[in-house]
């Protein structure tokens, strides 16, 4: 395996490299949604791009997974939704980095960052077909809930998604 690290991302300089990447992610979720329920994923990957902004502000974070080469193997993201509760947003690894531990460093990093944030509570929404996604959480302590205030999953596709949380001090 080469060399990865895990930090902070740039985006005045990886932009577009980190849209890129979550609209790859987003157009592999809604495939994937489609496949396993039939119905249309309530978001448009191309719109992944506009929120990037959002992960640059104080109370949000972003994270890359970055290759030897510089190519991003990966990211995940923090957003604020009430003093001292954070969401994990948009994590994703690129197909050929999976197996490979990436997730679970970018989750650990995560992790950190929420603490550095001031946050007690991290929650998490994801959809019920990414299993390796929710073993990942279940490894570092999240336990499943009902949906939250503040998720951005539709009332009526909330049933085709697994609602995470766990104390950002442990499990």
């Amino acid at each position: 395996m080469s060399p990865l690290l895990v930090r902070p991302a740039d985006l005045a300089a990886e932009a577009d490299a980190v849209g890129d990447l979550m609209v790859e992610y987003m157009t592999w979720a809604t495939k994937q949604f489609r496949a396993t329920f039939g119905l249309d994923a309530p978001t448009d990957p191309a719109q992944m791009r506009d929120g990037l902004d959002d992960y640059a502000k104080p109370s949000s974070a972003l994270l890359v997974a970055v290759t030897a080469d510089g190519d991003l193997a990966g990211a995940g993201a923090l957003r604020t939704l009430e003093p001292g509760i954070v969401e994990l947003k948009r994590m994703y690894v690129r197909p050929a980095w999976r197996g490979r531990h990436v997730g679970s460093r970018l989750l650990d990093g995560l992790l950190d960052q929420a603490a550095e944030l001031g946050a007690s509570t991290i929650r998490l929404d994801t959809a019920r077909f990414m299993q390796d996604a929710h073993g990942l959480y279940r490894s570092r302590g999240f336990v499943e809930r009902d949906h939250y205030q503040g998720t951005e999953i539709p009332p009526d596709f909330q049933q085709y998604w697994a609602f995470f949380e766990r104390s950002v001090t442990g499990a």
